[in-house]
């Protein structure tokens, strides 16, 4: 189930649909609301609908970083109920200027197994603060872009492993 959810996080800051669906069964319900944006940020409902919705969310920041942690799990068979921190690290530009906004909550979780697999039921964030300022980021000329992250699956995080083994 930890597993699970650093998988969503990683959804998130490689915009990978495909990973995100793959973290819910097909009944599964996504529930949230953005404390910076509400009235434009609020989904109820199935959570592979949502993920369309969240992926062009996700394209339209120029950088995110989830951080996820200090996970509860209280396990009932093939149910388990979870909590774990959030850290959220999202850079947008607003009217020319670069924002970062960072949020800190929880993730509320039901998971459930079915054959042998663990995924999530029901999903709930609660933001507990948030901080919005200008974005303080210097990326040098010289920077390589080999050692930069990407925000999809080009990322190296996606062949690194694969590589370190036929090494």
């Amino acid at each position: 189930m930890t597993e699970v959810a650093y998988k969503f996080a990683r959804s998130l800051d490689r915009v990978d649909g495909e990973l995100m669906k793959a973290c819910y069964w097909d009944d599964a319900i996504e529930e949230h609301q953005d404390p910076i944006f509400p009235e434009l940020f609020f989904y109820n409902g199935n959570a592979w609908e949502f993920v369309p919705q969240g992926m062009e969310g996700f394209k339209a920041l120029k950088a995110t970083q989830h951080r996820v942690s200090n996970m509860l799990i209280e396990l009932d068979g093939d149910t388990a109920t979870a909590e774990c921190y959030i850290w959220a690290y999202h850079v947008a530009e607003e009217d020319g200027v670069d924002k970062e906004g960072i949020l800190g909550g929880r993730h509320h979780f039901i998971f459930e197994k079915r054959n042998d697999e663990w995924r999530i039921k029901h999903r709930s964030t609660v933001f507990d603060w948030n901080q919005n300022q200008n974005a303080s980021a210097i990326w040098s000329a010289n920077y390589s872009d080999k050692y930069k992250g990407k925000r999809d699956t080009s990322d190296d995080s996606y062949n690194y492993i694969e590589r370190a083994k036929k090494a």
